[in-house]
């Protein structure tokens, strides 16, 4: 004798969707994988022709400092001044315009700062910018103070 066939019990749809759905949030968090951080890179000066002339070196740093918002805090270097961790200088250039250092230091600035990066900038008397160079450490994000 054969049993009887018992119908076939077809799950609700729903529920299948609502268990495919946890069951992926589980494999999800097991697999132990989590996406990295991406860095965010070192901003860098970003030096434009502004066509603003320049005629003493206060107005040629305002242009320079005006292209980082690391250089935000800088002030004219005061070699009296103990502490500091950003500051500019400037000598003057043949031409009428103005050479600006930009340091940025960090780590124990009280003490003189254990890190720096020094921005070498040309101003030409017309305004224009350009960056000459730059050395020293790996300028580091965020900055710590």
């Amino acid at each position: 004798m054969t049993e009887p066939r018992r119908p076939a019990i077809r799950p609700n749809a729903m529920a299948d969707r609502i268990l495919g759905l946890a069951l992926a949030f589980v494999l999800a968090a097991c697999s132990g994988a989590t996406a990295s951080p991406t860095p965010e890179p070192t901003p860098r000066p970003t030096p434009t022709p502004v066509g603003l002339p320049v005629s003493n070196p206060q107005e040629a740093a305002a242009l320079v400092l005006a292209t980082n918002p690391l250089f935000s805090d800088a002030r004219q270097l005061d070699p009296d001044l103990i502490g500091q961790s950003r500051w500019w200088a400037a000598s003057p250039l043949a031409d009428g315009g103005y050479t600006i250092e930009v340091t940025v230091g960090w780590g124990d600035c009280p003490s003189g700062c254990i890190n720096r990066h020094v921005w070498t900038f040309e101003v030409t008397a017309d305004g224009t910018i350009t960056l000459a160079g730059e050395t020293g450490d790996e300028v580091p994000q965020p900055l710590p103070e």
